[in-house]
């Protein structure tokens, strides 16, 4: 079927044949304009990476725009994916579209959002705007585009999407519906639940050879088999050497961040002496650029990598040092990529060959585990470059003779498994339950157990089988006075403590752990606060995030804890008891952002706590949104008790300065856009301590400071013209590392 042919607008046509080169449809993107992608119906189109999901989401998503006046929501799960759906989706912008994209700063209903015609959004967003109780969602809204919709079967992100996609069905039930996914075992389940029509298939533009590698002959699945010139004994090593001699790239998923690294150190220094001069001076430069600003150990072997031509990819990078890695693999100049399997979930980054080295994950609850079939169908999806390449490889390491015949049964010839709803676990009843309730979307507890009878749990299992436990969830919201019954009827309704915990998106037990932590602060008369007990306080909380805790960090873990107890809120168990150990844990999180918000170096923080960039932006970004909750809670808990005002104010200070990671006197200072730790620093250093100081000098005096140029000067005096010691204009939430070395 040809573009051409399609019943779309002539513009819609045009860009996609002259500008993206593509004039005919792959026979699933066929299938399913026949059955009916253009003409509102649902469906469920679960198809394998490259096989034209994208493209089929944005034809709709123009005829929805250009053709019927309608407005575009389009879900994504991470939001690297959501910034490059909104990046490929600007080039429709030549059409008169207007694109927008959101994510992070959950407490904001983005008013200037209905001005757009095609929002990109991260599913928690979307999930945090309908908190807010929008009303352009229900009302403007006629397509709803939901990406990688498989990951319903995620533990952490699954219940999540599962309720925002019960909300779109149940109040946007005029919308059209497009849920994209991987191939799955269940894709027909998922279907019916949306009253949608499938598509589905397991056609390539490229042509996959799944195969075992194992002592330099790799076995496909068809049993044919080939060997591969012996270059180096090691195995990750010799089978690069192959990609790179054959001139092609090849992309490695590891287990872990450190084998990562490893691997691409290994790798690296046999590839280095293949690099082409011209290429070699390219990566030489962007080496450098890599340090430009941080001369952290995880950053010098990223450039040391990089300058060989193989590097890696994971989650310690900050966001810019992941963007430059993966520019420069589509580019080409990086031959090797070392990733670990986040990367299979997000960005679009296809190579001629794939290898997983290890089948096998570590976690705390289940220790060394088999990865299931869908997770490696997903990275061995990501072999094969269409327009580059007329096939894909995807292989899978063997160590042992008896692991050929195993992985080959586990994972090549096996159908990825089934999708079940994972909405049964309590903390996501408690979020969900909350924010159905603060929406007023079920205003009686009947109403309630129908709406769980439409997720995909009451699909698969019946939601009576949840009946018990919200019922529990419920009794729970009542005591910590986020709900309240009005009547024997079991109609149910938010206080306005419960709607801002809702809107927030704090789960209800990290607020009550909050509003607890800060009565016992008022009991024991408090009349001020240390940063170190917010902290203190918002580590046992489920919402945060903390950092990882080895033998070695206990002994200046309990010396530096031991300076601090007397200034906690909460009591200190006995070191004899279990709960000691699980607190002294928490607190190298709260010992790191101290030392942050001290203004210790970035790279002196890297080392001490022997963390990357990306973990400092991840925690950062997480304390700044609780702590900001927090200050949120105690204003409200003033209304019935002026004590807290104290605990109000030292929770908003606290929040600006672990979002900057500066001391106190700074605070003021970096409200202004554009002015991060350093810039702040330099000012105070010259005498200006606020923005009224800053505004009595010239764009000639600031242009003089380190620092600020002639451009930046005057930028900066005017964003200081827009704001007063009063305003709070900045969003509390997110983080921007380069502010970090301004």
């Amino acid at each position: 079927m040809l573009i051409e042919s399609l019943a779309l607008d002539d513009r819609i046509k045009k860009v996609i044949i002259e500008q993206d080169g593509i004039r005919e449809l792959f026979p699933p993107q066929v299938e399913a304009i026949n059955q009916g992608l253009l003409t509102g119906e649902n469906l469920v189109i679960s198809i394998p990476t490259a096989a034209g999901k994208t493209l089929l989401a944005e034809l709709a998503a123009l005829k929805h725009v250009i053709e019927l006046g309608g407005k575009v929501i389009y879900l994504c799960p991470l939001r690297a994916l959501a910034s490059e759906k909104f990046n490929n989706l600007k080039r429709f912008e030549t059409l008169g579209i207007r694109i927008a994209v959101t994510s992070g700063d959950y407490d904001s209903a983005d008013s200037y959002l209905p001005r757009y015609d095609i929002i990109v959004s991260t599913n928690e967003k979307m999930d945090a705007l309908l908190r807010h109780q929008v009303s352009w969602i229900r009302d403007q809204v006629s397509l709803i585009v939901i990406d990688e919709c498989h990951l319903l079967n995620d533990q952490h992100r699954g219940p999540t999407l599962e309720i925002l996609m019960a909300r779109l069905l149940t109040e946007n039930a005029h919308s059209q519906i497009l849920a994209l996914s991987a191939t799955i075992g269940n894709a027909d389940d998922l279907a019916e639940w949306l009253e949608a029509k499938l598509v589905q298939s397991d056609w390539r533009p490229v042509p996959l050879k799944e195969g075992i590698y194992f002592e330099d002959q790799i076995t496909y699945a068809d049993f044919t088999s080939r060997e591969v010139p012996f270059r180096r004994k090691d195995q990750l090593t010799n089978i690069a050497l192959d990609s790179v001699h054959s001139q092609e790239q090849i992309l490695i998923f590891t287990p872990s961040r450190r084998s990562a690294v490893s691997t691409a150190e290994r790798i690296g220094i046999n590839v280095e002496p293949l690099i082409e001069p011209r290429e070699a001076k390219h990566l030489a430069d962007l080496s450098s650029h890599i340090v430009r600003n941080l001369s952290d150990p995880l950053s010098l072997k990223l450039a040391e990598t990089t300058k060989r031509g193989v590097t890696f990819h994971h989650a310690g990078l900050n966001s810019r040092q992941r963007d430059l890695v993966e520019q420069a693999f589509k580019k080409g100049l990086i031959k090797v990529l070392c990733a670990t399997p986040t990367l299979a979930a997000g960005v679009n980054l296809p190579a001629k060959r794939v290898v997983v080295s290890s089948v096998y994950r570590y976690s705390i609850e289940e220790g060394s585990h088999p990865i299931k079939t869908l997770e490696y169908k997903q990275m061995s999806g990501r072999a094969g470059r269409p327009q580059f390449d007329s096939e894909g490889e995807a292989l899978l390491l063997a160590k042992q003779d008896r692991a050929v015949n195993w992985l080959m049964d586990r994972y090549i010839l096996r159908d990825p498994e089934a999708v079940y709803s994972k909405l049964a676990a309590r903390p996501a009843l408690r979020r969900a339950v909350l924010g159905l309730i603060a929406s007023k979307v079920v205003p009686t507890v009947h109403d309630l157990l129908q709406f769980f009878e439409k997720t995909f749990y009451g699909f698969q299992f019946e939601a009576v089988f949840l009946e018990g436990k919200i019922r529990e969830v419920i009794d729970l919201l009542i005591g910590w006075e986020m709900i309240k019954p009005l009547d024997t009827n079991e109609t149910l309704e938010a206080t306005l403590y419960g709607l801002r915990v809702s809107q927030l998106y704090l789960d209800p037990e990290t607020a009550a752990t909050i509003a607890d932590g800060l009565a016992k602060a008022i009991e024991k008369s408090m009349s001020k606060i240390h940063p170190v007990a917010i902290l203190d306080l918002i580590m046992g909380t489920p919402d945060m995030v903390t950092l990882s805790f080895r033998k070695s960090d206990e002994k200046i873990t309990v010396k530096r804890f031991d300076r601090f107890t007397s200034r906690l809120i909460e009591d200190v168990p006995e070191p004899i008891d279990i709960e000691y150990e699980f607190r002294l844990r928490d607190f190298r999180t709260v010992l790191f952002l101290w030392d942050w918000i001290k203004e210790l170096p970035v790279e002196r923080l890297i080392m001490r706590y022997k963390i990357g960039s990306g973990d400092i932006q991840r925690i950062v970004e997480t304390a700044t949104w609780i702590i900001s909750a927090a200050a949120e809670i105690a204003q409200l808990k003033r209304r019935k008790n002026e004590k807290y005002e104290i605990y109000m104010k030292a929770a908003y200070s606290l929040s600006d300065r672990v979002k900057y990671g500066i001391k106190s006197d700074a605070v003021s200072l970096t409200r202004i856009k554009g002015i991060g730790r350093k810039r702040a620093r330099i000012l105070l250093e010259h005498g200006i301590r606020d923005i009224h100081m800053l505004l009595n000098l010239s764009v000639s005096e600031l242009s003089q400071m380190s620092g600020f140029g002639t451009e930046l000067a005057k930028t900066t005096l005017e964003l200081a013209k827009e704001l007063t010691e009063s305003t709070r204009t900045e969003s509390r939430l997110g983080v921007d590392l380069e502010n970090f070395f301004d």
